[in-house]
């Protein structure tokens, strides 16, 4: 049996998905037959914590198997092995083999690689949506030959077969091909479901055949990594018992009205109505994104793209407002640990070992006797205050933190007198978080700052893809926990449109 959970913005998907676990758990389900699967095994940790709170005879490593990614799930059925899979040295050689350039970072398990360059990406766009590589070719627009194209494809397959090696998409597909692999489980659980890809659908479908019970949880009209392979209709296709989340406990009345009216734009969606919080909320409308206040409460500031942050984060840092960019803190964590680490010393206080470190790495050779700037007479164990520094350590300054550290850099260092005079506190989480709204997909704010403006690709595709550009849209503004700014397009041609 399968239950599809749609939770519009804010409606506590993911909550359903964690009591229907403890539920399961108080009716006597073996954790060892539920499956909980996320994009990321951080979102995976979290729900076997929670479960762990309440069922706190359970334990983390052993009774809760099946609380992974789809990947993870491969990796572990098939018996792989890190030796197993394309590494970051194995890209590397591939791409000198090829004269590719070929950058990797971690896919969210920390064995299995992801390599960017711009036609493994098409390639492996073209497999996880199950589509002919010529026609995805064909599709794609990209500026390159085919013959180019077609020879990276089997000179990376012929790669991975001569070295006995898999990428994170083969795992999928091998898993696929050997289902009887497969755990049978009691209880399937599968969040953010629109963000599936068709290979994955075909993975997720047969853990399903071999489970008692499906839930399916996501929202169609969040869909908005079609672009990356993410395939929403399958999920609006899937055959089940369809449930709806109609309370929304994050977007006030107002912004509620709003994404309504973008939403109904979508073509190809589950219907759905849902409740507003009580709170009316407000929108405001700006000609410029410098008219907007942000330097207090707490902000969410998006943009379309990447590159359209730019001047937001000029902006916001020209005013001396502390801040996080997609999850970058907009001042290093050493240089903050550097400074309250040197105010302490002048306080009269003293500071470990690894702070010393960082102190020591911003002072200019100057400042120190020559042969200490090592620290090869500290003992790592120790504590140390400015009396002892300048004893034993080679310390030859005292001078207030701006004037003493100058490894520092002097912009930074005016940054943050900037940060410093408005009162700012170094140690907590900076109020304004700058992301591209894919990135903060899943986050809220009482404060919402939204730029229209469209990259000339996103204007593009509006008249092809409308779809996509209003569920991005609607994304953008269901956000908002209070008050929502919009930051009209300076070419309606080139912007959202409302």
């Amino acid at each position: 049996m399968i239950t599809k959970v749609f939770g519009p913005p804010g409606s506590g998907k993911t909550t359903f998905l964690l009591n229907v676990v403890e539920k399961e758990l108080a009716d006597n389900t073996l954790s060892s037959q539920i499956g909980y699967f996320s994009f990321t095994r951080k979102a995976a940790g979290e729900a076997r914590d929670r479960a762990i709170q309440k069922f706190p005879s359970l334990n983390a490593e052993t009774d809760f198997p099946w609380f992974r990614t789809l990947h993870s799930l491969a990796y572990h059925c098939l018996g792989a092995g890190a030796k197993d899979l394309m590494s970051a040295e194995d890209y590397a050689t591939f791409a000198k083999e090829t004269g590719l350039e070929v950058s990797t970072s971690l896919e969210g398990d920390e064995y299995i690689v992801r390599a960017d360059n711009a036609i493994l990406n098409e390639i492996n766009i073209a497999r996880i949506r199950g589509i002919d590589l010529r026609a995805h070719y064909n599709r794609s627009n990209m500026d390159i030959e085919w013959f180019y194209f077609e020879f990276v494809e089997r000179a990376y397959r012929k790669f991975k077969a001569a070295h006995m090696l898999m990428d994170f998409t083969d795992l999928l597909e091998r898993l696929i091909e050997q289902d009887e692999r497969l755990p049978a489980l009691e209880v399937l659980i599968v969040d953010e479901a629109q963000d599936l890809s068709r290979l994955q659908w075909k993975l997720v479908m047969a853990l399903s055949e071999k489970a008692d019970r499906t839930f399916i949880a996501g929202d169609d009209d969040q869909a908005v990594y079609t672009w990356s392979g993410a395939d929403v209709e399958s999920f609006l296709t899937c055959e089940g018992e369809v449930k709806i989340l109609e309370q929304s406990y994050r977007v006030p009345a107002k912004v509620h009205f709003l994404a309504n009216s973008i939403v109904k734009r979508i073509q190809n969606r589950q219907e759905k109505i849902w409740a507003p919080r009580q709170e009316q909320g407000e929108i405001n409308y700006y000609n410029q994104f410098e008219q907007v206040d942000i330097s207090k409460g707490q902000w969410l500031v998006m943009a379309s793209t990447n590159y359209m942050l730019n001047d937001l984060h000029t902006w916001i840092k020209n005013q001396g407002l502390l801040f996080e960019r997609n999850g970058q803190r907009s001042i290093a964590e050493s240089v903050v640990t550097s400074v309250v680490g040197w105010e302490r010393l002048r306080k009269g206080q003293s500071i470990g070992y690894d702070v010393l470190r960082q102190v020591y790495k911003h002072l200019p050779a100057s400042s120190i006797k020559r042969g200490f700037k090592s620290l090869r007479h500290a003992d790592p164990e120790g504590l140390y205050d400015m009396a002892e520094l300048k004893a034993n350590q080679g310390l030859l300054t005292d001078a207030i933190w701006h004037e003493a550290l100058t490894k520092i850099g002097e912009d930074k260092r005016d940054y943050l007198i900037a940060v410093l005079r408005r009162g700012a506190k170094l140690g907590v989480k900076p109020a304004i978080q700058l992301s591209t709204i894919h990135g903060a997909k899943g986050g809220e704010a009482d404060n919402v700052l939204l730029l229209t403006d469209l990259s000339p690709k996103f204007a593009k595709d509006y008249a092809k893809n409308a779809d996509d550009i209003n569920r991005l849209l609607y994304v953008g503004v269901t956000r908002t926990r209070q008050t929502l700014h919009i930051v009209l397009p300076k070419n309606e041609e080139r912007g959202f449109r409302f």
